[in-house]
């Protein structure tokens, strides 16, 4: 029986993008970086009556971290561009996953950005079931018996014979990761984090996967170089021979949470552009093309399982494809 007292909640600061955010639980400090995790959520599932009226405790509260919200790209562009939504299903303490839609220049479509809270989720790398070749412990799909967790899932990079990098999964080298590589990282806690593989981010006990594709688009904050470089070549050639076509692509910001971006009429550099503006302090090219981009998010319905929906009607694959075997590698996020 939970003791309730005026002291449950001592210390709040708004907007809760602040970090880290800290909470009073029972005199004990509890933060998102901390090894507590803020049990007060549980009475949030419960909808206890007592607390129900409660504006942070009422059952829909969101007391974990929430993204800042950011200026419109382009002046003029409609004002809920930059304002984030909760998706996908909640923890204890509220969302963990957020999106929002940007414009990235005069004229061009619409673009999703996905922000991902890393304190309350565990993320996992997937091979597929064919790319790359081997057997693994994380493949082809998310199975029934995690799918009550599942948050979202979004997708991997190139294929590998064009990937120019590497795969690595708990202890198997499926192809040798190269140095200088941009690098999608999992550890063994379930975090991620992007940066050239030998300087940024190296092999060390504490690394679960790797996952590598072309180089870095983002690093430092800043823009590289390599994007304006032949990049039908350098970043891959698309249907139509298009610069400005479907991308998508994963950062880390400062904080240490994930920011995905992707849709159509992204040349490299704007697609760095937006994970920029995003919040990516360092952030990689996923993959290209209308048939790749995708990025869905998951509600749980005991007896069916998992039910999802793409962040946008126009992604080619339904959002029930990483729950089925594919070939193809993607990344699940999961609640804690």
């Amino acid at each position: 029986m939970l003791c309730l007292s005026t002291s449950i909640l001592t210390s709040f600061s708004s907007p809760l993008a602040q970090r880290p955010a800290t909470y009073y639980y029972a005199n004990a400090k509890l933060t998102a970086y901390g090894p507590y995790r803020p049990q007060i959520g549980r009475i949030f599932n419960n909808r206890s009556p007592i607390l129900a009226s409660h504006p942070l405790l009422a059952p829909n509260a969101q007391v974990w971290p929430t993204p800042a919200p950011l200026a419109p790209m382009v002046p003029g562009s409609p004002s809920y561009q930059g304002e984030w939504a909760p998706t996908g299903q909640r923890g204890y303490g509220g969302a963990v996953v957020f999106y929002t839609t940007v414009t990235p220049y005069p004229g061009a479509p619409s673009v999703d950005v996905a922000w991902i809270d890393q304190s309350e989720t565990s993320l996992a790398i997937y091979a597929g079931t064919t790319q790359p070749n081997g057997t693994f412990p994380n493949q082809g799909y998310v199975p029934p018996a995690l799918q009550s967790r599942l948050v979202a899932a979004f997708e991997g990079g190139f294929q590998f014979q064009v990937a120019g990098g590497g795969f690595y999964q708990n202890g198997i080298t499926a192809i040798a990761l190269k140095t200088g590589a941009a690098s999608l990282v999992q550890y063994q806690n379930g975090t991620m984090n992007v940066g050239s593989w030998g300087t940024e981010v190296t092999m060390t006990p504490q690394v679960y996967s790797v996952r590598q594709n072309l180089t870095l688009l983002v690093d430092n904050g800043q823009i590289t170089s390599q994007t304006n470089v032949n990049p039908l070549v350098t970043w891959g050639y698309s249907l139509g021979n298009l610069v400005s076509t479907w991308r998508s692509g994963v950062g880390v910001t400062a904080s240490g949470n994930l920011v995905w971006v992707g849709g159509p009429g992204l040349s490299p550099y704007m697609l760095a552009k937006v994970l920029v503006w995003a919040g990516a302090l360092r952030a990689m090219q996923l993959d290209i093309n209308p048939d790749w981009v995708n990025f869905a998010s998951y509600s749980y319905q005991p007896g069916v399982g998992a039910v999802g929906q793409n962040l946008s009607p126009a992604m080619y694959f339904p959002a029930s494809h990483y729950l089925t075997p594919f070939w193809r590698d993607f990344v699940a996020v999961f609640l804690q």
